[in-house]
């Protein structure tokens, strides 16, 4: 590490060492507050020739996140034109919302913002990692991993479980449309959901789309 930089890490350290967050500004002058407890460490890293285009995984598309302990699922799905869309599904409380509006990303600044009658609202998230198959970002309400939307979709008839394959573990269900016993979708009700699976042969979590009709 060049002599400077290792005079810039000492200083920071020295900071946050009394400090609870750590600010970043950003050129077009927002920021962003990271907690110093969720920080592991800082590294300083230079994009060289050996990046290629494969290695560089793209925002756009669908992404899912969900909690049984937290009772709802969101799917965010992020357009080329820049718009983006969120559906989040409180199956505890079975109701539903949508939001629309546009988002901009800015080095590891995702910013989202909706406008609706009588409300704006803005989200600054610092994304924490971004691969083909996950999304990691810091919130103000913490750390949340989002997993892409598979083009398949599964379907089911009622009274007809679904095997996965061998290895393959389901990882998230809303136990309302269908639920699983670790290794077999069950079928509930009808209706669409999503689900998240832990691919044993490539060690993914990937989200799936469900559909369960007559």
């Amino acid at each position: 590490m060049r002599p400077f930089l290792s005079v810039i890490v000492f200083l920071l350290c020295l900071n946050l060492s009394v400090q609870d967050n750590l600010r970043i500004h950003y050129k077009d002058g927002t920021r962003v507050d990271i907690p110093i407890e969720t920080i592991d460490s800082l590294t300083f890293v230079e994009e060289t020739a050996d990046s290629t285009a494969s290695e560089r995984a793209e925002l756009t598309g669908s992404w899912l996140w969900g909690s049984q302990e937290q009772g709802y699922y969101e799917l965010l799905t992020f357009n080329e034109d820049r718009t983006y869309t969120g559906y989040d599904n409180y199956f505890t409380y079975s109701f539903d919302t949508w939001t629309y509006g546009w988002y901009a990303q800015l080095g590891t600044m995702l910013t989202l913002q909706s406008n609706g009658y009588g409300y704006q609202r803005r989200y600054n998230w610092f994304v924490i990692g971004l691969s083909p198959n996950a999304l990691e970002v810091m919130t103000k309400m913490g750390s949340f991993i989002y997993y892409r939307l598979q083009p398949n979709t599964l379907t089911l008839t009622t009274g007809s479980p679904l095997p996965l394959p061998d290895g393959d573990t389901i990882v998230f269900t809303d136990d309302v449309i269908v639920k699983s016993d670790g290794t077999t979708l069950l079928p509930l009700n009808l209706g669409t959901t999503y689900i998240l699976v832990h691919h044993k042969a490539t060690d993914q979590i990937l989200a799936y789309k469900v559909e369960v009709s007559i």
